[in-house]
């Protein structure tokens, strides 16, 4: 019994062609930032900046990603933010009202006076959003910790009374989809509580990078 060979040359020509087709289609560019060093901005005169700096590498390095800490002293009068967004870091940590006060010290102040006069909902979360909008449109953060920090430096500039949740603060395009969970989970797992341990641990050994590595969650 035979064949038409005609329909059947067609049908192979077709799947030539489309194998063709896609062999030709150029490969995604995978992101550069994806794959380059980042480098973690703390300040040398905080322990509770070593301490967060050392949980961020952690929890980078569990991604393979290579990273390091820049230890900067506090000589210099840049914020932290001034540090990220002039290049001289990939990534800091702060608290939210403390950066909403860098970036716009006026809403600071009114969120501040509606936050004493009970006139906000939810303090925490609507700091976490105005510092959110002033912040430049290449950078983010995630979802802030309910972890309350920063007491020192809020203390130091006499900021307005706000909540000061942790967050990390980094470029948009700077991690992958993995690295952007792992850093999620991390700083929802915080508490002011465990930070206040660490520090003392930290203390007590002279050793940040090996207290984070035995508290660091699986």
């Amino acid at each position: 019994m035979s064949f038409p060979l005609r329909p059947l040359a067609l049908a192979l020509a077709g799947v030539v062609t489309l194998a063709g087709c896609a062999d030709a289609e150029p490969a995604r560019r995978a992101n550069p930032d994806h794959t380059r060093p980042v480098v973690i901005s703390v300040s040398a005169n905080s322990a509770e900046q070593l301490i967060l700096g050392e949980i961020y590498l952690q929890t980078l390095q569990k991604q393979h990603r290579e990273v390091s800490l820049d230890i900067e002293a506090d000589s210099e009068q840049r914020t932290r933010l001034e540090r990220l967004q002039e290049g001289q870091a990939d990534l800091v940590i702060g608290c939210t009202g403390m950066y909403l006060t860098d970036l716009d010290p006026g809403r600071a102040a009114e969120l501040a006076a509606d936050i004493e006069a009970d006139e906000v909902e939810d303090p925490a979360d609507e700091t976490y959003r105005e510092y959110l909008g002033a912040l430049s449109g290449g950078f983010t953060s995630p979802d802030p910790s309910s972890a309350q920090g920063c007491a020192e430096i809020v203390a130091r500039e006499n900021m307005p009374d706000l909540p000061q949740s942790i967050v990390p603060t980094y470029s948009r395009d700077l991690f992958d989809r993995d690295e952007l969970k792992a850093l999620t989970d991390v700083t929802r797992f915080l508490t002011t509580d465990e930070i206040a341990t660490l520090v003392k641990e930290a203390r007590e050994k002279s050793s940040a990078s090996s207290v984070v590595e035995a508290w660091m969650p699986i």
